[in-house]
């Protein structure tokens, strides 16, 4: 703030940034992608806007005018109200309409949609095309409002494994709750329901990665955690008791071995996920999806190992299953749920723990969906099996 007598100059932070930012670093203004420009320029007539400096502003245009075909005058017009927001800001009655405006957007897309956008960011970091999508200052500002994740990620610590960044996200894009061994405890669950229940996620992710020390150390025998501090030693066995290491031990490879450590690991998550009756109806009513993915830190790639679905009628136990998965999903991990007269709530069953993803046996849902007794079933399964 400067100023003589009466007389004063008021800079925004935004502004004093921009000033700095090309006085010093003489920074180049970013290009502008034309679609956007319409966007905006639509946007700045909704809300009559009416820049100050446009002067000012126009001939820094021309000074910086790249040699590309001449865009429309509407899209002039938004660049040039972009780069006099940058010094100038806008509103918080622009910024509140602006957050409404990304309200709607967030509330037209499905999960399956969200899922998509997921796969195709994560496709764009590992090919080397991630566009780092960046907030403008107007943008920044319609966040102060209120935000609009679309998906909220349980994932690990690990510097490695920046989420937003290994699916080419922005600010206000995902809901991050990131803990070592991506592990679900009380302050990780309330954080993830609170995304579910007041932001209305559409996407509920636990992620583990390639290379976790997390889920290494609590491979380690017990008489070793034991000598670390309480709370990590606590947190690791706790971490121990889901890793089946009798399965593990059983596989030669040190490198597969700690791959399906974490994937084991990650399923466990999401099974615990299954045990909260209330992101299960979010599930049912295909509000919600959750899924369990594996982060391959060499590659940059994202698999999505399993997503949770309600066994389909007519099946007597859930199974881990091949068919039916969303795109770009390996398997789906089935639940049933059974009511408990007692206490009027219901538990839920999971598949076996050591169960693999298989194939659907369609004699057997297709017969069960007729009414056949699972005697008169199990005699014609037998019949069938032993003519082939």
């Amino acid at each position: 703030m400067t100023g003589t007598g009466t007389e004063m100059l008021c800079l925004s932070g935004a502004a004093l940034g921009a000033i700095f930012g090309k006085l010093f670093f003489e920074r180049q203004e970013p290009k502008v992608d034309p679609e956007h420009l319409m966007l905006m320029a639509q946007l700045q007539a909704q809300l009559k806007v009416q820049p100050k400096n446009l002067a000012l502003a126009s001939n820094k245009a021309t000074r910086t005018a790249p040699t590309a075909p001449k865009q429309d005058a509407q899209a002039k017009d938004a660049e040039l109200s972009l780069q006099v927001g940058s010094w100038e800001g806008f509103s918080m009655e622009d910024a509140r309409k602006r957050s409404e405006a990304l309200k709607g957007s967030f509330q037209e897309a499905s999960p399956p949609e969200v899922l998509s956008s997921l796969q195709r960011g994560n496709a764009r970091f590992w090919t080397g095309k991630a566009v780092r999508p960046e907030k403008s200052a107007f943008e920044r500002r319609a966040l102060i409002i209120a935000q609009f994740p679309s998906v909220a990620v349980l994932g690990c610590a690990d510097s490695r494994v920046p989420v937003e960044v290994v699916f080419d996200q922005g600010l206000g894009d995902m809901f991050v709750v990131r803990v070592a061994g991506n592990c679900l405890d009380t302050s990780t669950s309330a954080s993830l329901q609170y995304a579910v229940h007041h932001l209305k996620v559409k996407v509920l992710m636990v992620m583990g990665h390639e290379g976790c020390g997390a889920v290494k150390a609590a491979g380690l025998p017990i008489e070793q955690i034991e000598q670390e501090p309480h709370e990590l030693a606590t947190a690791l066995k706790g971490m121990k008791e889901g890793l089946n290491e009798h399965r593990l031990n059983s596989i030669d490879d040190s490198r597969c071995r700690d791959r399906e450590a974490v994937v084991t690991n990650v399923r466990r998550q999401v099974e615990l996920l299954c045990e909260d009756d209330s992101l299960l109806e979010k599930v049912e009513k295909k509000e919600l999806m959750i899924v369990g993915c594996f982060y391959e830190i060499s590659s940059g790639i994202v698999d999505f190992l399993m997503e949770v679905s309600e066994m389909p009628y007519g099946k007597v136990k859930p199974q881990m299953v091949k068919e039916g998965a969303s795109d770009g999903v390996q398997s789906r991990l089935e639940y049933k749920k059974d009511a408990l007269p007692s206490s009027g709530k219901s538990k839920t069953e999971l598949p076996d723990p050591d169960a693999l993803p298989c194939k659907e046996d369609s004699l057997e849902i297709g017969m069960k969906f007729m009414g056949f007794g699972s005697h008169i079933l199990n005699k014609g399964l037998q019949a069938y099996r032993a003519d082939m």
